[in-house]
């Protein structure tokens, strides 16, 4: 039963019981609140000062329960994959050469195979596999090589894929490899080199 009807019930019980209604009464309510009723009908809380324990005293007072405000949230709470933005740095070796690193996007997976140093220039072989269901028409890398301690060489866009649009014997079928284009930088001869590589452009038909 609510407060005010609680209050209604007890202001008709008090009336009932004391017809001569002289001044205000005082009632404790059920939760140790105390409310005021007046003789023009109306109630209200009681002002109680803060009266000091002792040490010895068994009253608490009544806990007061603050409702929180929720928090509103626009976002999914179950755990999505982190999408990935930086771009890994891989070692390119020439005493011990091996396949460098392999990137995949939309569906393509570009392979740097093992580099090899000839007049001047460091080339780096490219193997792709079409694992999409459509033909593949261009694919493009951004890649920057570095010495051993990281230090910028060269930087370029090299398209490793182009194929001519209405001529089906140039295009990139699905579940099959080609070789690409080669990478090429025109830098001294290391022992050791790093590079960067990221898709910039893959084109589907």
């Amino acid at each position: 039963m609510k407060t005010t009807t609680k209050l209604g019930l007890l202001f008709v019980a008090i009336t009932s019981a004391h017809p001569v209604w002289a001044a205000d009464q005082t009632v404790t309510l059920e939760d140790g609140r105390q409310v005021v009723l007046h003789d023009d009908f109306t109630w209200s809380y009681s002002q109680q000062p803060d009266v000091a324990l002792s040490a010895n005293s068994t009253t608490t007072k009544p806990a007061t329960t603050v409702e929180a405000i929720p928090v509103k949230s626009g976002l999914n709470t179950q755990s999505a994959i982190p999408v990935i933005t930086a771009v890994k740095t891989a070692k390119v070796s020439l005493i011990s050469p091996k396949n460098i690193q392999q990137i995949s996007d939309s569906g393509v997976d570009i392979l740097l195979q093992a580099p090899h140093y000839e007049d001047g220039e460091l080339f780096i072989p490219t193997m792709m596999t079409n694992q999409g269901s459509k033909s593949v028409m261009s694919v493009a890398l951004r890649v920057t090589l570095n010495d051993a301690d990281n230090q910028k060489l060269e930087s370029k866009d090299v398209v490793l894929w182009r194929s001519i649009k209405r001529m089906p014997d140039t295009y990139f079928r699905a579940k099959t490899q080609e070789h690409g284009k080669d990478i090429i930088f025109s830098v001294p001869k290391m022992d050791n080199y790093t590079i960067q590589a990221e898709v910039i452009d893959i084109e589907l038909w």
